[in-house]
């Protein structure tokens, strides 16, 4: 089985510049003194050239322009977990559904329980039982890596600020699963008409370039190029997963179709199964600084019914 990925969260990058500075001396030589002659003044000795002048200090540099933390053209500010918008998930929803993450993992736990998770190596795919702040892994669940294998584990929940326990599937032994974070985004108030618009990943240093155009009915068409993916004609549907709510999450459906005239682009997406996961709008840094607020993205992670997975981050085009 193939795995698409755009690596999750988008990262900043920084440029160092190292400036080397040379220094150069003079040294000068002086000169021998002189004789007498006859029965005149002796001679004083002559002075030896004249030392070159100190050289001027160099001017103080000027100060470095303050850090710009206006809001970036087009942005919107982080939604707050203590003051959620009205009708998010964080304001509404229960103590385990909702978006969690950490640094370099993903998941989705769905208001019945479902669950969709991306690690560094592999996927999560299934459902949980929960009673009270506490869960388990039902028997549906799988990792798919290479190949599925059944998943046990368990663990708890603190309630709209984090989800962890411990996990194992095929031969392994237990491992931690997360601690994964209770998200921002999980604040945030959305509607179908949300994820109206163009969206797209525009890095194609991955080698994977998606883009989608979608309706107010939640439909989208599109296409991806790249060496990872290649080059695919796509549609599907972004719908909300609880229609009429203000939750923040949406379930994403796609097929694809080779739309390449050569054979090196050809299509590498499944194109006789369609891909289906869940999807949320996820927000990105507009700058460095949180008052530089952020960009709407459509986040999503889905798999065909044999485990082949895309998972991709779109910003908000138009």
């Amino acid at each position: 089985m193939k795995t698409q990925s755009l690596g999750g969260c988008p990262r900043p990058f920084r440029i160092a510049a190292t400036v080397l500075a040379a220094g150069a001396g003079l040294t000068a030589c002086g000169g021998g003194g002189g004789g007498g002659g006859g029965g005149g003044m002796p001679l004083l000795p002559l002075p030896s050239t004249a030392p070159a002048p100190a050289p001027s200090p160099a001017p103080a540099p000027a100060p470095a322009p303050a850090a710009n933390r206006d809001p970036v053209a087009g942005s919107e500010p982080l939604p707050s977990l203590s003051a959620p918008q009205p009708g998010s998930t964080a304001a509404v929803g229960n103590d385990s559904e909702g978006i969690y993450g950490s640094l370099v993992n993903l998941g989705f736990v769905g208001a019945d329980g479902s669950v969709a998770a991306k690690f560094v190596v592999g996927t999560l795919w299934g459902s949980i039982k929960v009673a009270g702040l506490d869960w388990s892994f039902n028997p549906d669940t799988q990792h798919y890596f290479i190949d599925a294998s059944p998943v046990t584990g368990s663990g708890t929940f603190v309630s709209k600020k984090s989800m962890s326990g411990t996990y194992a599937y095929g031969s392994r032994a237990p491992s931690n699963f997360g601690p994964l974070g209770y998200a921002a985004e999980n604040a945030l108030a959305v509607t179908q008409g949300s994820v109206v618009g163009k969206w797209a990943n525009t890095d194609t240093s991955f080698g994977i370039s998606v883009t989608i155009e979608v309706d107010d009915k939640g439909a989208f068409t599109g296409k991806t190029v790249g060496v990872q993916i290649g080059t695919c004609s796509i549609s599907g549907t972004v719908a909300q997963a609880q229609p009429g709510t203000s939750k923040n999450m949406y379930g994403f459906a796609l097929n694809a179709v080779n739309a390449a005239t050569e054979a090196k682009d050809a299509c590498k997406l499944r194109t006789d199964l369609p891909y289906k996961g869940p999807a949320a709008i996820g927000l990105v840094p507009a700058g460095t600084f949180d008052s530089n607020g952020f960009f709407r993205s459509i986040m999503f992670l889905i798999r065909t019914s044999d485990g082949s997975t895309l998972s991709a981050g779109l910003r908000k085009q138009s």
